[in-house]
């Protein structure tokens, strides 16, 4: 289902819109609605991260620690 909406832009914000719509020959509305949504996917992406980051905090922490300490387990294998 779609809705209309009005929103207000910028004179640049709209030129660019229709010069880019047009070389992609797509509508405006089409150029508009994706980068919406990958925009929006984007913030989720980023608040995801943010949250998986605070829920795994204390795992976190206690790997650094350990790499701090023991360093990584390739440190023996490595040539260089």
């Amino acid at each position: 289902m779609t809705k209309k909406m009005t929103i207000t832009l910028e004179e640049r914000l709209i030129d660019e819109l229709s010069a880019t719509a047009y070389a992609l020959g797509k509508k405006k509305t089409q150029v508009v609605r994706e980068a919406l949504q990958n925009y929006l996917g984007e913030i989720k992406k980023e608040q995801d991260e943010q949250q998986w980051k605070t829920a795994n905090k204390e795992a976190i922490a206690a790997y650094n620690e350990r790499v701090e300490s023991q360093g990584v387990f390739s440190d023996k294998l490595r040539l260089f």
